[in-house]
């Protein structure tokens, strides 16, 4: 039986260690991060896992000295891992870890005693719940961030976990619990709650980390629902630091194209179409007139959301010509908008602006059309792709 006694031997006695876990980025194929996963190493090469002395510790101080003493190998392993590739490193806090400032304290001390860039430091919240009802681990949490240090909710999608939870606070990513992947190729519920809640970061503008991924169906369904990075067991086990260092080094391409992100930019440009002209219909009648002005969606083509991609990934993974089409279609949508949201301000009469309602209905489809073309490309030549990694040597 494990006790608290036996836990603090083992810290005392350095059989506490992390094993490493990669993060691949859906975008690119590359690896881009790792999780941070202690493992108990007992004297005779027999290995604890964590379910298995963890839950005891949390129900004691002895969590925090736990994360407070492993902070030191986290942060000597990462040296060495950023002199290999410059990759995040993300670690599991408790509740009890930022229930005072000894953890952030220490956290921002030695990163800047050592010159680490903060954006390689990621903390991976867990107990939500416990989390959020605390005023002083809000303030921790805050400090955290002001110091550039990531912070993404673990085990999002079940229990306390709420989306209502994760809009209220400074979270730059979320983890897809493993329990939803790993029911979500025979669940039409789990798959929902998994595409909506892509959906969802991706208009938030932050990360979206799969968790648990063991099958290429799996991967494959999740790169093309548009999700930003993968972990688990088909990519890789957790290793040990040389291992992990190994496994990064030779710098593996897994199947990779922003497919998914692609699909989510056309979602936002149908959305941008649907809300200016909503806000354009209801200008006449309304009493809150600048209300309405304050609404408008982004009329730069190079500020929406649709024109950052393709001023960024789409020039970076599609064809000069096709990309430069789009381009042009959605400057000419952009230039309708701009005209018929001054018509509407010159208080113009229906009659006057409602053709040009129907001119940018016109380029909406065009680039509609052409962003379907986009799509459908890229999925072919994502397959293509993929067929091709999986006869590397290394899977």
């Amino acid at each position: 039986m494990i006790t608290e006694h036996a836990i603090l031997q083992a810290l005392k006695n350095n059989e506490l260690v992390y094993y490493y876990q990669p993060k691949v980025s859906f975008i690119t194929g590359k690896v881009v991060g790792a999780e941070a996963l202690i493992r108990w190493i007992k004297a005779d090469g027999s290995i604890i896992p964590p379910n298995d002395f963890i839950p005891i510790a949390e129900k004691s101080w002895l969590i925090k000295e736990i994360t407070l003493s492993m902070l030191d190998k986290l942060i000597r392993d990462l040296v060495i891992i950023l002199d290999i590739k410059p990759i995040a490193i993300s670690f599991n806090v408790s509740a009890q870890d930022l229930a005072d400032t000894l953890l952030v304290d220490k956290t921002a001390k030695v990163l800047k005693q050592l010159s680490i860039d903060p954006k390689f430091i990621e903390v991976e919240l867990t107990e939500t719940s416990a989390i959020i009802a605390s005023d002083t681990i809000k303030e921790n949490i805050s400090k955290l961030c002001d110091a550039g240090i990531r912070i993404s909710m673990d085990d999002f999608g079940t229990g306390f976990a709420s989306m209502e939870v994760f809009s209220q606070w400074p979270f730059s990513g979320l983890k897809l619990d493993m329990s939803l992947i790993e029911q979500m190729l025979d669940s039409p519920k789990h798959l929902s709650i998994i595409q909506n809640s892509i959906r969802i970061g991706h208009e938030l503008g932050i990360d979206i980390i799969a968790e648990g991924i063991e099958s290429e169906e799996q991967y494959q369904l999740l790169l093309e629902s548009g999700c930003t990075k993968s972990q688990g067991f088909w990519i890789s086990k957790p290793l040990p630091l040389d291992e992990f260092i190994d496994f990064i080094a030779e710098d593996l391409r897994f199947s990779g194209l922003p497919i998914g992100l692609l699909h989510m930019s056309l979602l936002d440009h149908i959305q941008w179409r649907k809300k200016l002209i909503s806000l354009i219909m209801k200008y006449s009648a309304s009493q809150n007139k600048a209300g309405i002005i304050a609404q408008l969606p982004e009329l730069s083509h190079w500020d929406c959301k649709l024109g950052k991609w393709i001023n960024g990934l789409g020039k970076e993974h599609h064809q000069h010509d096709e990309i430069e089409a789009l381009d042009k279609a959605h400057q000419h949508l952009h230039n309708t908008a701009n005209r018929l949201v001054d018509m509407v301000i010159a208080e113009k009469t229906k009659k006057d602006y409602f053709p040009f309602v129907q001119e940018l209905s016109d380029h909406s489809t065009e680039v509609i059309k052409l962003l379907h073309h986009l799509e459908a490309k890229g999925l072919m030549e994502m397959h293509q792709h993929h067929q091709k990694w999986l006869e590397h040597p290394f899977h």
